[in-house]
């Protein structure tokens, strides 16, 4: 008996479909095979793995919070240092101001001493009528003493190390040219305290008196805005050098 192709394919077809039920049925069959102690460990691989990047995260949490620690530490540090940085900045400018090596500019006095009339009595030889350097460095003294930052005299620098000297009527300030009387004293700082010190009858003794009886003049006044050099010569004193 003959069997036709139809009949054929079909067969061919039908033998297909049950070869893959097989090959699915199989498969199952060996998942349903895997034992229950397999899926205990693969269970218990997972919970360690899960554990461990627990473990990792936690490191890496504490490493992040001492690194954070420490930058804070640094800013701290820096914060300081800038500090104390500019402290040195702002004490070195002092210093540097009151050494007379920058202008200086603000409220304080000025103070005006000139020659008086010529002296009668031919003993003194007219001497106690001209403003001197004693003079000049009297008031010079209680300007620093009362709160000058930075003095000037007829424009020139001083500074508290400042030498003077010279005849009557002049005055000769470290290494500088003689300077003539009148003398302009400029001063800024503490101009009520200067003020205050010019104003005490008791100060500048011996100039006030010779004011009274040969007319040497004296006058001040107060401004809220004045300005001096800076020092122009050499700060090394020459008057007292080791032989």
């Amino acid at each position: 008996m003959r069997t036709s192709p139809q009949r054929g394919a079909v067969t061919g077809l039908i033998a297909i479909v049950a070869l893959l039920f097989g090959f699915v049925a199989a498969a199952q069959l060996r998942t349903q095979l895997i034992t229950p102690s397999n899926r205990v460990e693969r269970n218990q691989a997972l919970v360690r793995s899960v554990q461990g990047l627990e473990r990792v995260n936690a490191d890496d949490r504490q490493r992040i919070t001492r690194l954070r620690d420490q930058i804070s530490a640094q800013e701290a540090l820096a914060a300081q240092r800038d500090t104390a940085t500019r402290q040195l900045r702002d004490e070195v400018a002092n210093l540097r101001a009151h050494a007379g090596e920058t202008a200086l500019r603000g409220p304080g006095v000025t103070v005006d001493l000139g020659n008086g009339r010529p002296s009668r009595d031919p003993s003194t030889g007219g001497q106690n009528s001209l403003a001197d350097s004693q003079d000049v460095q009297d008031v010079v003294n209680l300007l620093f003493a009362s709160g000058a930052e930075g003095v000037a005299v007829s424009g020139r620098r001083v500074t508290p190390l400042s030498g003077f000297h010279g005849q009557a009527g002049t005055v000769v300030i470290d290494q500088g040219p003689p300077l003539l009387a009148p003398f302009h004293i400029a001063a800024v700082g503490n101009r009520s305290q200067m003020e205050e010190m010019l104003n005490d009858t008791s100060t500048l003794g011996d100039l006030r008196y010779r004011q009274s009886q040969f007319g040497i003049q004296l006058s001040w006044s107060g401004s809220p805005a004045l300005s001096v050099p800076a020092y122009d010569s050499s700060l090394q004193v020459i008057y007292a050098q080791p032989g």
